[in-house]
């Protein structure tokens, strides 16, 4: 028979008894002499004060979701032992940087400097831990450290051999919810786990990753914010089906960095799927989520905490061993969920808890407890009036002294001001923290208004006073900051926080209270934050021109060489000078395509690299890009193929250029890296969610070296290699796989490796391409008409290199070329001699080709050649400078260092436009 805890709320029956468990308490505590409160009171607090003193370390901020089921399993354990709790809080889910973390332990270090000694410390997490192990030499050398919630399992249990740290794992109970998911579900066909990049969330994943031996008929795949922005994670969770579920790991940052809390992320996770989704921690239940086996964060506190009591009472850390966490893990499953999808809950694991069940004990027992609320509440009622006129008085008193003596221990304890603002008739207090908090002695200036006004800044003083005014006579809470002269003569920044608290028979206000806070040390923060994004910015700029002066520096010359190259090999060369000037130009080409992955990766990281669709023909781009490493795969005796799907033989709509470079540097490394058998590029095509879509799933496979997989997760980082020795087997920049990535994502798709050493590497990369239907492939090298017969050609060129070797490719190709040397002899030659087309250089002196080819449209005096062809030449390869050269009025764009066959293409191109 299955055990299932009802754990639904009784509100009736539980605010009945708690209000006679609270009057049976009250009048006890009435019926004891105050004096004797009052020595008992004194004698605990002697006590509490002379217990033993324990700082807990936690990884994130008191909202965080686990942190007061956490406080809550500690404190049932130290309280009850009077011990003394601290809390200090790292907040390292959203500040985690080296300067965060050396931060924080500079405030910490200044802390433990003016307090006295902790006899033991507590760690909550991950962050935590490694921050004590890192620091303890200079923080608490010597103090014994107890850890909880900890999922790095080789860090935890290597503490088993560390005669100071002990403590509790926190084990996800991954195989166990995942077996009771496809006992659930049996349709349930494909599991994908939720993560982000924080460091419990790679943990957790690669427990998740090895789980996939012990399932092998289903599929366990990941859903990684690492990949994903929160709008993408929603268009994936979309599409799931009903053979589909999410489990739940760690959503609280996305690829862009935007960060969310564990309910917000939680709630969009909900808001964008249809099926279920699994949990392994308690503070997702009651959310929506379904459940699993779950972490109890209170059991691990309680567990901790027993270990520290023991080595407050002498035990040995060595004689505590490190305890496996899933001890307290439990079934525990929300009714809701299982009723939204259909599950039967006789079909939950023996022992689960449900929550929220219809079934009460109120539906159970209704007479029986309401006869006993009754009559709890009617003696309660009694006993109260009874006592409410005795204890009355006694009761305000003690009230009263006791918060008069919270609020001083409170402004004593703190740093903030106190005032407080009686307008009716006008009285005004300052706290002696308002006068300490800017240097001043207590009293220095008087209680009033005119007193803070003639201390703000001039440049704050109306906006804060409008400020005040305004939420005062609408009773609404205020904040606002603003500077305030201190006793130095500089100024101290101030957030003012204040609300109105009583108010006159005709609505006016009458009394205003609020702090005054010391934000000066923020202000210089955000201020510091802002000049280094300023400078960032700065540099990142000066990069990017950088880059693109380097990029037209050596495109210049390169052009010249390649060109030479070109017209040598259609010389009368013998066998070994045509392998030197092959060799010669392939080592140029090589040149060009790091000078063009150096500038595709600025612009991706600036963000200015954009994807254009047009029909484009998908078996062919795979041929032209085998077709490029030929003679390569011959040297080295491999084998280029490639099998594309009968569904994918067809046309798409896409930026084929940029689907020819992710080509390009897969096969261009899968030729670089291996040296036997063969490469093959695989395509076929898959269903898309979007109308008109289709995605393409492409394979790029060799024999190669292959990776090793601590290598993996980083052959996508920049300028990474795999081996950066000096005495590597392969060279290269290390851009090719990155901008591969970018590419990818910016056509909505990922990348995911496969390898192994020795044996190769199959690389694959989703598309999201367009139907292109009945459209045909642009196909820019077919010849029209005129495309062969010899034309009268001006060639415009400033360089004298790159002058002849253009000259001489134009005339190899049959063509008559007169030159001009800027655009200013350009516009002169046109005026008196008849020309086919113009070859127009943009950076010349005098005149540049952007404003000659702007004269040559729109001049009166050039008229009878103002739609002569004119192609532009430049070495600056960016989109926005091909997108000025056209608006300026250029019928095609070549960019420095040229082929022939582009040269040839362009004149098609463009003579046959003409």
């Amino acid at each position: 028979m299955m055990l299932k805890v009802n754990e639904r709320v009784f509100p009736g029956v539980a605010s009945a008894a708690i209000r006679a468990v609270l009057a049976a308490l009250f009048v006890l505590c009435l019926a004891a002499p105050a004096r004797a409160a009052r020595g008992v009171a004194s004698a605990w607090a002697a006590q509490a004060w002379a217990g033993p003193q324990v700082l807990l370390i936690s990884s994130y901020h008191p909202g965080f979701p686990t942190f007061f089921r956490q406080i809550e399993g500690i404190e049932s354990v130290l309280e009850p032992a009077g011990v003394d709790l601290d809390v200090e809080y790292m907040d390292s889910k959203r500040f985690n940087s080296p300067e965060d973390v050396r931060d924080f332990r500079h405030m910490l270090a200044d802390k433990l400097a003016r307090l006295p000694r902790y006899d033991l410390i507590l760690t909550a997490d991950d962050n935590a831990l490694r921050f004590a192990l890192d620091n303890r030499g200079i923080l608490f050398p010597d103090t014994p450290v107890v850890f909880f919630g900890v999922n790095d399992q080789p860090l935890a249990h290597s503490m088993n051999d560390d005669d100071r740290v002990t403590g509790v794992i926190e084990a996800v109970s991954m195989e166990e919810t995942l077996r009771a998911a496809f006992t659930l579900q049996p349709g349930l066909r494909t599991v994908y786990a939720l993560v982000d990049g924080t460091t419990s969330a790679r943990a957790d994943l690669l427990t998740y990753l090895s789980m996939r031996s012990a399932f092998p008929d289903r599929n366990l795949a990941v859903l990684s914010l690492t990949d994903l922005t929160w709008a993408g994670l929603a268009e994936r969770t979309r599409a799931l089906g009903p053979a589909d579920a999410i489990l739940l790991l760690s959503a609280y940052r996305d690829a862009a960095g935007a960060t969310v809390s564990f309910d917000e992320g939680l709630k969009r996770i909900l808001t964008n799927t249809r099926v279920p989704v699994y949990d392994l921690w308690e503070h997702g239940l009651n959310l929506g989520a379904i459940g699993g086996k779950i972490i109890s964060h209170f059991e691990q506190g309680r567990m901790a905490a027993r270990m520290g009591l023991a080595i407050l009472g002498g035990t040995p850390v060595r004689h505590l061993p490190v305890i496996e966490g899933n001890e307290a893990n439990r079934y525990i499953f929300d009714y809701r969920v299982l009723a939204r999808f259909g599950i039967d809950p006789d079909a939950l694991p023996e022992g689960s808890r449900v929550l929220n069940s219809p079934d009460s004990l109120w539906s159970a027992h209704t007479v029986e407890l309401s006869l006993a609320a009754g009559a709890m509440v009617a003696m309660t009622v009694l006993v109260l009036l009874l006592l409410a006129y005795v204890s009355r008085l006694r009761r305000a008193r003690i009230g009263l002294r006791e918060s008069e003596e919270r609020l001083q221990m409170s402004l004593e304890a703190t740093s903030d001001g106190l005032w407080d603002w009686c307008m009716d008739p006008e009285k005004v207090y300052f706290s002696p923290g308002y006068f300490t908090m800017l240097g001043y002695e207590v009293d220095a200036f008087p209680h009033a208004v005119a007193s803070w006004l003639e201390l703000l800044h001039p440049d704050d003083r109306e906006a804060a006073r409008d400020v005040v005014t305004a939420h005062a006579e609408s009773g609404r809470e205020f904040r606002t900051e603003f500077r305030l002269r201190n006793a130095s003569g500089g100024w101290t920044w101030v957030m003012a926080r204040g609300k109105t608290i009583d108010w006159t028979r005709d609505g006016r206000p009458r009394r205003v209270v609020g702090t005054h806070t010391d934000i000066t040390d923020r202000k210089r923060f955000e201020e510091r934050l802002v000049q280094a994004k300023e400078a960032a910015e700065a540099a990142n700029r000066v990069k990017d021109e950088f880059i693109a002066n380097i990029s037209h520096e050596v495109r210049t010359p390169l052009n010249g060489v390649m060109g030479m190259l070109q017209l040598l090999q259609t010389a009368g060369l013998n066998a070994e000078q045509r392998e030197l000037v092959d060799t010669a130009l392939h080592s140029s080409r090589n040149l060009l395509r790091v000078l063009n992955d150096l500038l595709d990766f600025s612009k991706i990281q600036a963000g200015k690299l954009d994807i254009r669709e047009a029909p484009f023909d998908l078996t062919g781009l795979v041929a032209e890009s085998l077709d490029f490493f030929k003679l390569q795969a011959v040297d080295k005796d491999l084998k280029l193929t490639a099998d594309i799907d009968p569904s994918a033989r067809k046309n798409y709509l896409g930026d084929a250029g940029r689907i020819r470079q992710i080509l390009f540097n897969l096969v261009g490394n899968a030729v670089k890296f291996t040296d036997k058998g063969a490469i093959t590029v695989e395509v076929c095509e898959l269903w898309h969610p979007e109308p008109g879509r289709k995605r393409l799933l492409v394979t790029v496979r060799d024999t190669g070296i292959g990776i090793a997989e601590k290598d993996l997760s980083r052959i996508f980082a920049p300028f990474s290699q795999v081996d950066g020795s000096l005495t590597r087997a392969y060279q290269g920049t290390g851009l090719g796989l990155p901008i591969v990535s970018k590419l990818v994502r910016l056509m909505g798709g990922n990348c995911e490796v496969d390898s192994e050493p020795g044996k190769g590497t199959a690389i694959r990369f989703f598309l999201s391409v367009g139907d292109a239907g009945g459209a045909e492939a642009e196909n820019a090298s077919a010849p029209g008409p005129d495309a062969d017969r010899p034309l009268r050609l001006l060639l415009v060129e400033d360089e004298r290199v790159n002058r002849v070797m253009a000259r001489r490719l134009l005339e190899r190709m049959g063509h008559t070329v007169a030159e001009a040397e800027n655009g200013r002899d350009c516009l002169t030659r046109l005026r008196d001699h008849p020309f086919d087309a113009v070859l127009m250089d943009v950076q010349m002196p005098f005149l540049n080709g952007l404003d000659a080819t702007r004269a040559i449209r729109t001049a009166p005096e050039l008229a009878h050649v103002s739609t002569i062809p004119v192609i532009g030449l430049s070495a600056h390869a960016a989109r926005h400078d091909r997108t000025r050269a056209l608006e300026a009025g250029m019928n095609e764009y070549l960019v420095k260092p040229f082929e022939k066959s582009d040269l040839e293409r362009a004149l098609r191109k463009v003579v046959k436009a003409s």
